[in-house]
C-alpha cells in the first residue's frame, strides 16, 4: 500500500487523461487502469465532501442558490466563516488514504513517452 493525500489523488485524476491516450506496454496499461479506478473511487469521495463543505459555507441568495463572485469564478463564503471553511478544505486536501502499491517505476514507461512536468508530478506519488 502507498499513502497519498487527497490533493495528490485529485492531481492524478486531473492529469490521468494524458495516460489514457498513450500506447503503453500491456502491464503498465493494466496497472494504470487499476490505479485510475482506485483514484476515481477516492475522487468521488473528495467531490462529495467538497460539495458538502460548499453547501455548508457558501453564501446563498434568497432562493437558496449559491452566490458567486462577479466574474463567476469563485464561490462566495458566508461572512465570518472563511477561516473555518478554509480549514475544512485544507483538512480534506490533506486527508491521507491508502492505495494499492502497483509497483510502477519510471522505467516501465519506456524512453519514448513524453509528458509535461505537471503530468509527471501527478504520477510521482505512485512510482517506486
Amino acid at each position: 500500500m502507498v499513502n497519498v493525500t487527497m490533493d495528490q489523488i485529485i492531481a492524478f485524476r486531473n492529469n490521468s487523461e494524458f495516460f489514457a491516450n498513450k500506447a503503453l506496454p500491456l502491464k503498465v496499461a493494466y496497472k494504470l487502469n487499476k490505479l485510475r479506478k482506485a483514484i476515481e473511487e477516492n475522487g468521488e469521495f473528495y467531490s462529495t465532501k467538497f460539495q458538502e463543505i460548499v453547501e455548508t459555507y457558501a453564501k446563498k441568495d434568497e432562493n437558496g442558490d449559491i452566490v458567486f463572485s462577479e466574474d463567476g469564478n469563485q464561490i462566495m463564503i458566508q461572512d465570518g466563516k472563511i477561516e473555518e471553511c478554509n480549514e475544512e478544505l485544507e483538512n480534506l486536501q490533506n486527508l491521507t488514504v491508502e492505495i494499492d502499491n502497483l509497483n510502477l517505476s519510471i522505467d516501465d514507461f519506456g524512453e519514448n513517452l513524453e509528458c509535461t512536468p505537471d503530468e509527471l508530478e501527478a504520477l510521482m506519488p505512485f512510482l517506486n
